[in-house]
């Protein structure tokens, strides 16, 4: 009588494996169902997008044509001052009067002297697209903290929105600014820092007046 065989290892692992094949699948499916719905991975579908934002503003960038609207006048306006105009009045640019506040004219006059006299758009639009993606990750940052927003909300609001990203790096207006510099301003009321806080919403104020919006709100936190 022929001695039995012996069970080879590879088999023997082969036969393991396959009882744990199950218990893999309910558990990447578990996972998966966590990244996509748990608040509590919101964290990490914030940093992927982020890194995925950059790609997303580079491709934009390189493969949509950029559209002329207020760059070109806000340079205009810039060089009045730059030239020794400080009158109101008399600063205007294609599009009319400057009508935004002094803080708008010395970040504008930053990006004149960085872009070559605003002839250098496409360093411009990556600026903006820096701009976007930290403003970006201050928002996130907030609904992180609240323990209570899903990761599928972030891909929504990030990823999907084409006009986020043509007011960041296909128009270059100054409202990307203002909203970068208000949130930052929330997050530092968040982390009880007021009075940096309240530097950063004036700051925000002084390159467009809109963000005076959200003072009322403002003033019943002071309160």
């Amino acid at each position: 009588m022929p001695p039995p065989r012996k069970k080879s290892a590879k088999s023997s692992s082969k036969g393991y494996l396959s009882h744990l094949d199950p218990l893999l699948k309910e558990l990447n499916i578990t996972s998966l169902k966590k990244l996509i719905f748990s608040p509590s991975h919101a964290w990490l579908a914030a940093i992927v997008l982020l890194v995925l934002e950059l790609f997303v503003n580079i491709f934009v960038i390189h493969r949509v044509n950029y559209t002329e609207i207020d760059w070109v006048a806000y340079m205009q306006e810039v060089e009045g001052v730059i030239n020794g105009t400080m009158d109101y009045s008399k600063l205007r640019g294609d599009t009319g009067p400057l009508v935004y506040p002094a803080g708008f004219v010395w970040f504008y006059m930053g990006l004149y002297y960085i872009t070559s006299q605003g002839t250098n758009v496409m360093l411009a639009q990556y600026i903006f697209a820096i701009i976007y993606v930290v403003n970006l990750g201050l928002v996130f940052r907030l609904l992180v903290r609240t323990r209570k927003v899903p990761p599928y909300i972030l891909v929504m609001m990030s990823v999907t929105s084409y006009r986020i990203h043509s007011i960041y790096v296909l128009r270059l207006f100054n409202d990307p600014i203002a909203v970068l510099l208000l949130y930052a301003a929330i997050n530092l009321f968040m982390d009880d820092m007021w009075s940096l806080g309240s530097v950063c919403f004036s700051l925000a104020v002084s390159i467009k007046m809109n963000i005076l919006l959200y003072a009322p709100a403002l003033l019943l936190a002071y309160l």
